[in-house]
């Protein structure tokens, strides 16, 4: 059941749970051959420590995944906290309190969120040591690196999915892949003609090279050209949620795990693909059309005796596939 976020301009946070749980009981136990990966091991295995630990970045949607990482491995206290006092959503923040000023300042450093794009142009520029992000580098920054004459090295570490959504009171709850490909290409302007009231069409979308409109343009229009609708583009993770909240014809598109854990309200309702539902189990299944993967990512010159490699391969390996879990996420290889 969805949790209804009360208003926005609340000074107070809520806590979703005291702590995030310690029980690593039921996580999976997937250990992946580091030949099948084909990474060379690190040449040393050291204790993470915030004195030795890497710059960790990525997108907007794998925030929790990576606070949930260091805090683990750091050993620093953590929570899923509701943040109220700016956009509501949910994430793991550190216990700041519990750390002195100096080991703070250290921390905020450690923890980017610069967004997918943001976090690959500085992982090129070397302004970062590993991110972990809700795609594969694009097109453009892939030219971008070129141009730099950098190589990234990059291995899936989770599943998620790419979804489409509604408001509420849209009577549609499933289309299919042809019918979403015609409403982007501007072929199918009214609801009617998919099976919903009499309403022009709003699709909203992202802008170029966020996580959301890269998969969009490449997993889901495969090719197909976008119709241009400079008035419908949303340049935050959130627009979609803010535009579809108060427009009943709308559609727009997120990562699932976005939707289903760190905004987790009614404002906007999923729907089916092709008659499947996204959820963890047709995710876990890959019965759902649109599964990605979540993605960690280093530059190929890392220093293979340094933390951030070591936990670059740690993560490819699956030997962290217990905090992938507890994150929310469905871990790589189920």
């Amino acid at each position: 059941m969805k949790i209804w976020k009360v208003a926005l301009i609340m000074f107070t946070t809520v806590t979703l749970a005291s702590c995030i749980s310690d029980d690593k009981d039921d996580a999976p136990v997937l250990i992946i051959d580091p030949v099948e990966v084909n990474l060379e091991k690190p040449k040393v295995t050291t204790t993470l420590s915030l004195s030795n630990a890497p710059i960790i970045d990525g997108s907007d949607s794998t925030e929790p995944l990576r606070n949930l990482l260091m805090c683990r491995l750091l050993d620093i206290d953590c929570q899923w906290l509701q943040r109220l006092q700016t956009d509501g959503t949910w994430c793991v923040v550190p216990q700041w309190h519990s750390l002195s000023n100096e080991d703070n300042k250290t921390l905020q450093r450690i923890l980017q969120n610069r967004n997918t794009h943001g976090s690959f142009v500085n992982l090129i520029d070397g302004e970062n040591d590993i991110i972990i992000t809700a795609r594969d580098i694009s097109r453009d920054e892939q030219k971008y690196a070129d141009e730099k004459g950098v190589q990234l090295l990059s291995r899936p570490v989770a599943k998620d999915a790419f979804v489409f959504i509604v408001n509420p009171k849209n009577p549609v709850r499933n289309l299919t892949i042809e019918q979403i490909q015609k409403i982007y290409t501007g072929e199918i302007r009214n609801w009617k003609e998919v099976g919903g009231n009499d309403a022009t069409i709003n699709p909203y979308v992202r802008n170029p090279n966020s996580g959301s409109q890269e998969k969009m343009e490449t997993i889901v229009m495969a090719g197909l050209t976008m119709i241009d609708w400079p008035e419908m583009v949303g340049y935050v993770m959130l627009a979609p949620y803010y535009q579809l909240a108060n427009d009943e014809n709308g559609i727009a598109y997120t990562p699932f795990y976005y939707y289903d854990t760190i905004v987790n309200d009614d404002r906007t309702q999923v729907i089916g693909v092709n008659g499947i539902v996204p959820s963890k189990l047709t995710i876990e299944n890959n019965s759902y059309p649109y599964v990605t993967h979540v993605m960690a990512s280093v530059r190929a010159d890392i220093d293979k005796s340094s933390t951030a490699y070591q936990l670059f391969y740690q993560l490819a390996t699956g030997q962290h596939n217990g905090i992938v879990k507890e994150s929310g996420y469905i871990v790589y290889g189920r």
